[in-house]
């Protein structure tokens, strides 16, 4: 996977060494997706070298301006060197940076930053705090690194904990939070339903006198809904109109999904009609809150409005409403639901059979689940061994009894079962 960093010239390395610092050697043992794309060295050469097993291109600020390659006189497959590290390594993306210097190429804070936010948006964010840390005295700790870091365990990783700690130590190093500082951390609280603290710093950054924007008004309208408090949090809606500020989609979704969520549906209804009256579109997130909570028809009706609003549904839409029923022991409702994908045009793919067989079996329509599993594998689905184990559930229905059971669950007058 490739992050492209819009910077002022691009530099694309693929490393493959051992790790640069004895202190880091443990990070180099961790694998993750990134192959790292550092752009703004203050430098205007263009070169390449097939030892790098990668074309190293630096380009220059002049597009019209042409550089001859050089050699970097030395061959990194020489058996001499340790192993290669396996591609789109936490620790080569480091050592990438760390290895201009070799070359005289001095990478600048911009680049530093694009590092640190490229490590933190695939999870490792634990290096690139390390890496923050060990590299102070060629980039002196500010407010603008550690926000990358906040943003890492607030809204990457979701780590309250770590995040306090981070937050902590930016007292610890004097480093004065600002606007992003709070909406990161305002956020990260108001996810984690703490009502309490992101009240406190909303206050705080107030009154250090920095003005909040959407991001934290949208925050602390879903901590106050979360916690039951509606009315401060239609107020706090008109706070920020009166800021001068719009409410969008993600307002209102900040209302509707906790409140579909504790299954305070006629409320949602209210907030999504007011959505609706202000001319604000409903999102493909909207509608997936609302199957999370109605019952069938309140479904039917969602459905129709999605497809009037030329959202959808998808497949995920159909997912999320048939696991629903299917939870809920409710696979009359689930069959029916089926029947309405194919209405809108939609094929069901190898998940939804999956999940449809084993919720099936669970809710013990083993010959309902049967057939599903059977046209699974006719459409080309691969045969699933767990899938397997879970007929072995079924237990033979002896008697008249048993087979009018039977019979009742898979010829209901109510219900039409034919998939075609």
């Amino acid at each position: 996977m490739k992050v492209e960093v819009p910077m002022a010239a691009p530099l694309r390395l693929r490393c493959y060494y051992s790790y640069f610092s004895s202190r880091l050697h443990g990070i180099a043992r961790r694998n993750s997706q990134l192959t790292l794309s550092l752009i703004g060295i203050g430098k205007s050469n263009k070169f390449s070298s097939e030892a790098l097993h990668q074309t190293v291109s630096l380009h220059s600020r002049s597009q019209n301006q042409y550089h001859a390659p050089f050699d970097f006189n030395f061959n990194l497959d020489d058996p001499s060197l340790p192993e290669y590290a396996s591609a789109n390594n936490t620790a080569k993306a480091i050592q990438t940076f760390n290895f201009m210097d070799t070359f005289r190429l001095a990478p600048d804070q911009e680049a530093f930053h694009a590092l640190l936010a490229a490590l933190c948006k695939y999870g490792n964010v634990e290096e690139a705090e390390e890496f923050m840390l060990l590299s102070k005295k060629l980039f002196p700790l500010e407010t603008k690194s550690f926000n990358i870091i906040l943003n890492g365990w607030c809204n990457i990783t979701k780590d309250v904990y770590e995040a306090k700690r981070v937050w902590r130590e930016m007292s610890k190093y004097c480093i004065t939070p600002d606007d992003t500082s709070y909406s990161y951390m305002i956020s990260c609280f108001s996810k984690e339903g703490n009502l309490f603290d992101s009240l406190r710093l909303y206050d705080q950054m107030k009154k250090r006198g920095w003005t909040p924007g959407l991001e934290i008004y949208n925050s602390l309208v879903y901590v106050l809904t979360r916690a039951n408090c509606l009315k401060e949090a239609l107020r706090t809606i008109d706070n920020l109109k009166e800021q001068g500020l719009q409410p969008d989609s993600s307002t209102f979704n900040a209302m509707i999904l906790p409140l579909c969520e504790t299954g305070k549906l006629a409320e949602a209804r209210v907030v999504f009609n007011t959505m609706m009256e202000e001319n604000v579109c409903p999102t493909t997130e909207t509608y997936h809150a609302f199957f999370e909570g109605t019952d069938y028809q309140g479904s039917l009706e969602f459905l129709s409005r999605m497809k009037d609003s030329g959202l959808g549904p998808n497949k995920d839409s159909f997912l999320i409403i048939l696991t629903k029923f299917l939870k809920l022991k409710q696979p009359v409702n689930a069959v029916k639901i089926w029947t309405e994908m194919k209405a809108y045009d939609l094929v069901p793919s190898c998940v939804h059979y999956k999940v449809m067989v084993e919720e099936l079996v669970n809710c013990r329509w083993f010959i309902k689940a049967r057939y599903f599993y059977e046209e699974m594998i006719s459409n080309g689905c691969s045969a699933d061994p767990k899938l397997n184990k879970l007929f072995q559930k079924e237990v033979p229905v002896r008697g008249d009894k048993g087979k009018r059971i039977v019979k009742n669950a898979i010829s209901s007058k109510s219900v039409k079962y034919s998939i075609k």
